[in-house]
């Protein structure tokens, strides 16, 4: 009896003494640095009963003790604080930065959404080294550490890993260096229902398109596909996906869907339908983002990005991943048919990835540098001025022929020879002008011929007038 009145003393003691303390506002995962489509949870520690929170003193509607946000952008920015029994906390600031942390975590195989105990597998990928990096997961609000194979991070930049079975409703992953470098984190949401509505595990950015799909766990056999955006019908059709061509600020909300499916193999012809539950899209500004300008090669920039920034450039083909494709302002190398992109890195952060230029066929030489197109415009000229003096000093060889003085040649009777006397020779017209070469220099001073053996003339009678 005395040790029960002893409890319920220290009790009542306890319940005195944290109602009195001061709230205080925690966050979880504990990022250094807060980047754009990261997840947190912040907890009003210290609270009791209802709790109220406020952002830059505008109360919100939220009144749970843990408040899980994200994924964040930069209009998440701002003070926050919660109050209990009258109290508030102190501000916790919080400064959502508007790029992406330098290394990326994203799901390899699976889907954001999955069913109890289910697993996906994450890929981490780096631009320098996998050497000291480690992933971590944030679920029943602990913190845990993945260990990765030292083996496969010697001389790597990308790792693939699979999460264990999960059990809770929310699991965050990501993973950091020992410099304190880190990735981006994905958030994995679990669901016990058949129906499943798959939306992406970041925020969607304006002016983006993007798929929301109904998904139905064991089959793809979806006959009819219903789509609600809180709580009105949006869309109904045999598509299982929602598509969204323009993302704005209106397609905000939380959707969920109703799929009409039937699985493989069931000969009983009946149909099943099932309802998934509300997942939320976020909307959100695009972060800094890199410029990709292509004419006669491919260069990239980024007006935002911080002083000593280099870039990055990636490739991929039809449906497949980014795959890293050099580095430098510029894209020199030769072009295969696919898209191309680029992004501005730096130490602590990455910008988003440009827009994407297309190419439809292999082009092994537009790409050059200027470099080398320079050189071949130089040898190009020089091969013509060569052609021009070769073709001069060919055509100088011949001059003898053309520049011969027909005046030279004297006709019989005294008067001045010329081109038509030249045609006379041998009384035809068939010989050639290139007879003057066989002329005595006599001849060519203005004489008579000289009389060849036997009394006639070299070259035959003259004609007689």
């Amino acid at each position: 009896m005395g040790m029960t009145y002893i409890f319920l003393i220290l009790t009542v003691f306890y319940v005195v003494v944290k109602s009195q303390l001061k709230p205080e506002v925690s966050m979880a995962p504990t990022f250094n640095l807060v980047y754009n489509g990261d997840t947190i949870n912040l907890t009003c520690n210290h609270s009791t009963g209802t709790v109220k929170w406020l952002i830059n003193d505008e109360v919100q509607e939220q009144d749970n003790k843990i408040w899980s946000i994200g994924p964040v952008s930069a209009k998440d920015s701002g003070n926050y604080q919660c109050e209990n029994n009258g109290q508030k906390s102190d501000n916790f600031e919080i400064s959502v930065l508007e790029y992406f942390p330098p290394a990326t975590l994203s799901i390899n195989s699976g889907e954001p959404v999955i069913n109890l105990e289910g697993a996906v597998v994450l890929e981490l990928q780096v631009e320098e080294s996998l050497m000291g990096w480690s992933c971590w997961v944030y679920k029943g609000g602990e913190v845990k550490k993945i260990k990765l194979k030292k083996n496969l991070t010697i001389d790597h930049t990308e790792i693939t890993f699979q999460t264990y079975r999960l059990r809770d409703t929310i699991a965050i992953y990501w993973c950091s260096g020992e410099t304190d470098l880190r990735s981006t984190s994905i958030t994995i949401k679990t669901s016990e229902r058949m129906v499943l509505m798959e939306i992406l595990p970041g925020p969607a950015f304006l002016g983006d398109e993007l798929s929301l799909r109904c998904v139905v766990t064991g089959t793809d056999q979806i006959s009819r596909a219903i789509f609600y955006k809180d709580d009105q019908q949006i869309n109904d059709s045999a598509l299982s996906f929602y598509h969204i061509n323009n993302v704005t600020e209106s397609n905000k909300g939380k959707y969920r869907c109703e799929a009409t499916y039937r699985f493989k193999g069931s000969t009983s012809g009946k149909s099943n339908t099932g309802v998934s539950e509300y997942q939320e899209l976020i909307v959100a500004a695009l972060p800094l983002k890199a410029d990709l300008t292509a004419t006669a090669y491919m260069t990239c920039s980024c007006s935002g990005c911080p002083t000593g920034t280099s870039y990055r450039w990636y490739y991929k083909q039809h449906n497949q991943k980014w795959l890293p494709k050099g580095s430098g302002d510029s894209y020199t190398h030769a072009m295969s048919a696919g898209s191309y992109a680029c992004r501005g890195v730096w130490k602590v952060g990455r910008s988003a990835l440009s827009n994407i230029h297309h190419s439809d066929v292999d082009t092994q030489g537009t790409n050059m540098p200027l470099i080398i197109i320079f050189v071949i415009i130089v040898l190009g000229v020089i091969l013509v001025i060569g052609a021009i003096i070769l073709y001069r000093k060919r055509t100088g060889e011949e001059d003898i022929y053309e520049d011969m003085p027909m005046s030279t040649v004297k006709s019989k009777d005294g008067g001045d020879g010329g081109y038509e006397e030249l045609r006379k020779k041998h009384g035809t017209g068939s010989e050639g002008e290139y007879d003057t070469l066989n002329t005595t220099p006599a001849e060519a001073a203005g004489g008579e011929k000289a009389e060849a053996a036997g009394g006639e003339k070299a070259g035959g009678e003259r004609t007689k007038r």
